[in-house]
């Protein structure tokens, strides 16, 4: 008769090892062949596909392996890859709108980002004397600093009403980001 704790004990060691494939597209098969038609006119060679990978297929990758007793990984061909693979490591930069980020990177904590936007802001102004656009070098008074009035009346148009909406808008939002700024900044001097 064997004892229950026993088996148990004995089945808790054995670990069973589960294989999971890179590849997260699923081939289907089709009853009917495919016909394809060639990609390139008659007369023209192909170009050859561009090789994504560093290692040519078949490669083994020695020390990869973290199982007991399992064999190394194998290199596969690159259409067995999945996309996403080749674009984990891209670096995406984000658009930006133009000055706001600019007029920011000239008070960064960084004396390298202080740098590059006070060099980037002196081109743009070499290029506007250039171009002989002068009002652009006008020094410019942020929207929540100007005295002026906002557009609107209690018996204009809708065009005239939207308009006014728009441009509380514009300076609602400006005052936030000068608000977050100042914010920022004092967060920054309590660290100290």
């Amino acid at each position: 008769m064997f004892c229950t704790r026993c088996i148990r004990a004995t089945a808790a060691s054995r670990q069973i090892y589960a294989t999971r494939s890179f590849s997260a597209s699923a081939r289907f098969l089709s009853a009917e062949p495919a016909l394809s038609t060639p990609l390139t006119p008659a007369g023209e060679r192909p170009q050859p596909a561009v090789q994504r990978s560093i290692c040519p297929e078949g490669t083994v990758f020695n020390g990869l392996n973290y199982h007991k007793n399992g064999k190394d990984p194998v290199a596969m061909k690159d259409e067995d890859y999945p996309e996403w693979l080749w674009k984990c490591l891209e670096v995406t930069q984000k658009k930006s709108d133009g000055g706001d980020d600019d007029a920011a990177d000239e008070f960064s904590k960084s004396k390298k980002v202080r740098k590059a936007a006070a060099k980037r802001q002196r081109l743009l102004e070499a290029k506007l004397l250039a171009e002989g656009n002068l009002e652009a070098l006008a020094p410019k008074v942020p929207l929540q600093h100007q005295s002026i009035n906002l557009p609107g009346r209690e018996g204009g148009t809708i065009e005239e009403n939207l308009e006014a909406a728009g441009k509380r808008q514009q300076l609602r939002r400006a005052m936030r980001e000068e608000r977050r700024a100042k914010i920022k900044e004092s967060n920054y001097l309590k660290s100290m």
